[in-house]
């Protein structure tokens, strides 16, 4: 008896828990992220953070010195090979960096997350009732200059897998996977924007990128 996979589902959830300014809504852009690990996901977070640095030994790499990081930022395709902490403020930034906000707009904000859920799926469970990965936690906006909050929202990733096929699509990389999923849903509450809105970044972004490629030849 073969069991079929049912496909992917995957809920994200955005809660706010206290609303950012109007006058900072898509208009600010992050400086800084700093990341703690709740009790709650801790042992978890551990088993996890074992097999990155697993592979950042498997590929030669030198340990990772969080009081001495990198003076150049890693190359994307390493963030696998990278410590939770260090990775996941790289993908906050370059996720809403692609939805426009960057330097030249708006107001530093610095964003402190705390993480109280991390797991991966069971491949034993998800062939029988299905099992999944997740990521949640509190996103505190804080304005650098004063340090004070200045807004907080709750994001919940959850991707779940069933059967041996359901396992399969998942493929691997999944705690950078899960990071960029959380790091897209707290980039639409700092933009105020929506799944649709999005595309119409990525398309408008893309057309500006083409434009500047036919100037650049001429």
């Amino acid at each position: 008896m073969f069991l079929i996979a049912a496909p992917v589902a995957e809920a994200k959830q955005r809660k706010v828990i206290e609303e950012l300014p109007a006058d900072i809504v898509d208009n600010n852009y992050v400086a800084a992220v700093t990341v703690t690990i709740a009790d709650s996901a801790r042992e978890k977070f551990d088993k996890i953070e074992e097999k990155a640095l697993a592979k950042r030994a498997e590929e030669g790499l030198p340990p990772y010195d969080p009081a001495n990081p990198p003076a150049v930022q890693p190359a994307a395709d390493t963030y696998d090979t990278l410590p939770f902490s260090a990775m996941l403020p790289l993908v906050m930034r370059d996720v809403t960096r692609e939805w426009g906000l960057d330097e030249s707009k708006g107001k530093a904000v610095d964003l402190k997350i705390t993480i109280e859920t991390i797991r991966t799926a069971n491949a034993a469970v998800a062939m029988l009732i299905g099992s999944a990965d997740e990521l949640a936690g509190l996103i505190d906006v804080v304005d650098p200059a004063t340090g004070a909050n200045i807004g907080s929202f709750y994001v919940h990733v959850i991707n779940t897998h069933s059967g041996w096929g359901g396992m399969l699509i998942r493929g691997g990389g999944i705690r950078e996977r899960l990071a960029e999923e959380f790091a897209l849903e707290s980039a639409r509450l700092l933009t105020g924007s929506t799944k649709k809105d999005w595309k119409k970044r990525l398309k408008e972004k893309q057309k500006a990128q083409k434009a500047s490629n036919v100037a650049s030849t001429d």
